[in-house]
């Protein structure tokens, strides 16, 4: 059995963390290709995007496939990052690579893909009060660990990433400090590292760069971004390691897998990896520079031919930052997706107009006959149907909630109305009190059932006694257990004595034998379980 203290808390944060550096030193080679082969085109794509829209003139043109391209390689990147982290937990379990087949595969992404767009609102809200930020991560990163594809629903999912992310508070808040300081320290030599290699480059070998002639110009939100991207290619494979160990350790609470691991190492030692020896030779191989050319005598160059490939090389989409946004002519050829947008947000924006119009015809006025041009009139009819669409469904959602709490009241009322079956000989004195035992022999006396009301009243003397401690209710327990029970706990009160002395004569007559049970017998039952309650 494990110590009780390791139960309460769980392993400690340092430990699980120097575990989760041994499990990825594991990990196999296919496992670091599908996780970065999701991770890097979403995190470039996230700088150019960043860039773009900070530095681009003509951005507002092609947001909308920007935006469209960027979510599609963050949902890929989740779906990667939850096959990266089912090959390390095969990986832990010391098992065979997991089997993938094309309903896994959608399984896996519809997972994804229902459940992580709501972390980008979650976190920031959660961060924003702090106290609820860690359970929220965590959540989320279960999410990417448990669904692989092999949970049969998604309410069933949620309640799994959600056990696990309630277990050994402590133990995540450690591990999330633990990870913050050393990310600190990353960050600062990852920062420093861009910042000095144009530097290193100039002294070493001579390469004059913009950067190395003014170092300062490198500091800019970009460098920032840039900074952080590489901080989480570092860290987010030790995270979801972590977060692995915290959900395997969490489910062997009750499957026991651990030990099932243990066993299996005993009977297969470990061996080293030799893919990662693979990938520290590629990456640490140097290429053998070459001897630069000789230079060529350049041609003369006519100066109107350089004056029109210059003016064309300046309206490449590269340069278009160099110009300010409201002095750049309309763009008329746009995409095919561009434009159905377009048509898309000037058809939904009408209809909203018309719809409050009709509800408002004194306050809102009549539409202008002026176009709207500009990107955010476009997507504002967007927002206001995404906005009735979430209300919509917010008010579907209490409903089904409401409807929901009124069916389990209901099941909870019939449960608790339910009488028990006299006749089966399992039925004990402690499924109702006293009250209840006796409205249901008055209601069996009232429809002639007089042996049945026997046992009910019965019942309540035995209710009635457990009530003052005089007897202790218990299934496996007889008549005459309580009998002697009784005598040892109440030998002073010879009247009680004598009075269920008297009940449980009546009973086990009537009952096990072939005493008759009539009106006059129920009655002086009750004369006795009176005397009961005034002793």
């Amino acid at each position: 059995m494990k110590p009780p203290d390791l139960l309460r808390r769980g392993h400690p944060a340092s430990d699980l963390l120097e575990e989760s550096c041994r499990l990825l030193r594991r990990t196999p080679f296919s496992a670091w290709f599908i996780y970065f082969l999701g991770t890097i085109p979403a995190l470039l794509y996230s700088l150019f995007f960043f860039a773009d829209l900070s530095k681009s003139a003509d951005a507002p043109n092609r947001l909308f496939e920007s935006a469209l391209l960027l979510s599609l390689l963050w949902l890929f990147m989740k779906c990667t990052q939850a096959i990266f982290t089912t090959i390390l937990r095969s990986q832990l379990l010391l098992l065979d690579p997991p089997i993938w087949s094309l309903s896994r595969l959608a399984k896996l992404a519809l997972a994804q893909v229902a459940i992580q767009p709501s972390g980008l609102i979650l976190r920031p809200l959660a961060l924003l009060i702090t106290i609820p930020y860690i359970w929220t991560a965590t959540f989320y990163q279960n999410i990417i660990i448990l669904g692989d594809g092999t949970s049969p629903n998604l309410q069933t999912l949620c309640q799994q990433a959600f056990t696990q992310c309630k277990l050994w508070p402590r133990q995540a808040h450690l591990a999330a400090t633990f990870l913050a300081i050393f990310g600190l320290f990353v960050w600062l030599n990852i920062a420093v590292g861009i910042f000095f290699i144009p530097q290193l480059f100039q002294t070493l070998l001579g390469i004059t760069t913009p950067v190395s002639q003014h170092p300062l110009g490198l500091i800019s939100p970009l460098f920032f971004a840039t900074t952080f991207a590489i901080l989480y290619l570092c860290l987010d494979p030790l995270r979801k390691a972590f977060n692995l160990l915290r959900c395997f350790y969490g489910s062997s609470l009750r499957n026991g897998a651990d030990l099932d691991v243990q066993l299996k190492s005993l009977r297969h030692p470990s061996t080293s990896v030799a893919s990662i020896a693979l990938l520290f030779f590629l990456t640490f191989t140097t290429l053998a520079t070459a001897s630069p050319a000789p230079p060529q005598p350049t041609p003369p160059v006519d100066s109107a031919e350089l004056n029109h490939s210059i003016d064309q090389v300046l309206q490449r989409r590269e340069y278009a930052w160099r110009g300010a946004r409201e002095s750049l002519p309309k763009v008329d050829d746009q995409s095919w997706l561009s434009k159905l947008q377009k048509d898309f947000s000037t058809w939904l924006r009408n209809i909203v107009n018309r719809f409050l119009r009709w509800i408002f015809p004194k306050i809102i006025p009549n539409p202008s006959s002026t176009p709207h041009t500009s990107w955010a009139s476009n997507a504002r009819p967007l927002l206001v149907g995404f906005l009735v669409l979430a209300t919509i469904a917010l008010l579907i959602s209490i409903s089904r909630l409401r409807h929901r709490k009124k069916l389990l009241l209901t099941t909870l009322s019939t449960t608790t109305q339910a009488q028990p079956d006299l006749s089966q000989e399992d039925v004990t004195a402690d499924q109702s009190d006293e009250a209840g035992w006796l409205a249901l022999a008055n209601q069996l006396q009232a429809t002639g059932q007089l042996r049945l009301a026997l046992r009910a009243s019965y019942l309540a003397s035995l209710a009635h006694l457990s009530q003052r401690e005089l007897i202790r209710l218990a299934r496996f327990k007889s008549n005459r257990d309580y009998d002697r029970e009784l005598h040892r706990r109440a030998r002073s009160r010879p009247i009680l004595l004598s009075a269920f002395n008297h009940i449980l004569l009546t009973f086990e007559s009537a009952w096990y034998g072939d005493h008759p049970v009539t009106s006059s017998t129920l009655a002086d039952f009750s004369k006795s379980l009176d005397q009961i309650r005034s002793c």
